[in-house]
């Protein structure tokens, strides 16, 4: 089953570049189970549709904050 997430940008680390939304959009879709994901600086915001049958927030907060970047997921 499709499950969305969205994460906010929460630590010192900031998304401010093209360049950060793509480290981070690479880091979500290379996992089994992703199947979009849109990082977006301006607002601090990660949007992730996933099978959640196969990955967790936990999981996918847990890939963010590898690439960085501290989250909280935004109800």
């Amino acid at each position: 089953m499709l499950k969305s997430i969205t994460l906010e940008v929460t630590g010192d680390e900031k998304l401010v570049c093209e360049g950060c939304q793509e480290r981070v959009e690479h880091a979500l879709k290379i996992l089994e189970g992703v199947g979009k994901v849109r990082a977006n600086a301006r607002n601090q915001r990660i949007e992730v549709l996933f099978d959640g049958a196969k990955l967790d927030a936990a999981a996918i907060a847990t890939r963010v904050a590898s690439t960085g970047y501290q989250t909280r997921v935004v109800v």
